[in-house]
This record gives C-alpha cells, structure tokens and sequence, in this order.
C-alpha cells in the first residue's frame, strides 16, 4: 500500500473528512513522517464559526482531518457537498504492515459511510479509543493536556488499565499557570508523544493547538473538550 485514500466532501467553503475505521486506525502509520498533525471535530453549532476565516475557521481549514460530529452537520454535509477524495502516502517502511492491516480490516470502506453509521463512526470517544488503540499496537505514547487536576489524575489511571502498552510520557492539566508554559511546551519536545491528547479546561481551548503546535517537533494533536472527564469516569 503505497498511499491511503480517504473521502471527503467540500461544503461553503468548509471539507469534512469520512475515513474508515482502518483509516484512522493507519494514521499513526502514514503520519509517521515527522510533521504535526491536527484532527478536528466540527458539530452543528460550530458550523458558521467553521465557516468563518478567523482564528477558529483557519484552524479547521488547516486541519488534517475534519470530522463531522453530529448527525445533523453530516447530513448538511451528504447533502450539499462536492465529494472528493485525499490521498496520503504511506511511509515505505509501514506499506507491507498496512497491506496485512488492510486485508484483515472487518470493514475497509473507500466510500463515504451512510447517514446512517456516521453519528456512531464519528463519535470522538470512539474515534479517540481507536486512535490509542493503533498507537498502542506501535508501541507508542501520548501526551495528556488539560482538565482539572483530579479529573487529569483520575483519566492517566484508567487510560494505563485501559491500554497497558501506551506510554504516558507527560501530562499537565489545564489550569497551569502562564509562568509554567515553557516548561510545558519543553516536557511535549523533549518527549515526543506520537499523539498530544487534549481536554477542557485549557486556555483558548482548541484553539492552544495551533497556537502552539509549532513549537513541537512532530505528533498527532486532537481535542475534545469532555474526553479527560470521560476517561476519569466523570
């Protein structure tokens, strides 16, 4: 497997992205290529702010994957959009593991999913448990960033029950104080998470990631505002 395809729609100036299960399982595989990456999730009370070309739309039109996070934007999207496809190369080094991947993947789909199976496909946790998931497979880590310090400490036990072979290697709850960010961005850099896992509170929420994702060497960035809490339980 030489790239990945993944489908995708163009609607008012906004693209949505409709990868497979296999597909996002693949990205710690094809993003394997020293960048930074960034997947968004964009409902139905965020799409005029999507639209807009200010800090926030920027962000989603720069994204790697955007991903519909409702029913109700998906349909919009299916819908109105002009569909397409985007093609990522896979990193020589990953192409046979992703051709046996591929063959063994229950439902490989090269086609936008049905109205139907989005909400489900979609939903961040799943998404998110599949990513950690793949990365665990790799033996690879993740950076926790946000949330309170109890909801943090609670997420970090049960994210280690959960995937006994992801490495943790930082974490850093939300409500740090601006004298402590350096040392924040330091502990990312030095670490080199393959993935930097985000919750609320943070400051600017979604929008730290691309205020910061430069100053990082390479990883997959992806918030969800509630995910530490659901992690902890909460």
């Amino acid at each position: 497997m030489e790239s990945l395809n993944i489908p995708c729609a163009l609607v008012e100036g906004v693209r949505f992205d409709f990868p497979s299960r296999f597909a996002i399982s693949a990205l710690p595989y094809i993003w394997d290529d020293e960048r930074n990456h960034q997947i968004c999730f964009v409902s139905s009370s965020q799409w005029n702010a999507a639209k807009r070309r200010d800090e926030f739309g920027s962000m989603i039109a720069s994204a790697d994957l955007v991903l519909p996070k409702d029913r109700a934007v998906a349909g919009r999207v299916l819908a109105q959009g002009a569909e397409a496809s985007r093609s990522w190369p896979v990193p020589f080094v990953h192409q046979m593991l992703l051709d046996a991947m591929h063959e063994s993947a229950e439902q490989p789909e090269l086609e936008i999913p049905s109205i139907e199976h989005i909400p489900e496909m979609y939903r961040p946790q799943k998404v998110i448990t599949t990513l950690l998931s793949a990365i665990e497979q790799r033996n690879g880590s993740v950076f926790l960033l946000g949330g309170a310090p109890v909801t943090l400490i609670k997420a970090e036990k049960n994210i280690r029950a959960t995937f006994p072979g992801l490495a943790i290697v930082g974490s850093m709850h939300g409500l740090y104080r601006p004298q402590e960010e350096a040392a924040l961005i330091e502990a990312i850099q030095k670490s080199t998470p393959m993935l930097i896992l985000a919750g609320a509170p943070l400051p600017s929420g979604e929008r730290w990631i691309p205020h910061h994702m430069a100053a990082t060497r390479s990883g997959i960035f992806l918030y969800h505002g509630a995910i530490l809490r659901w992690f902890a339980g909460s």
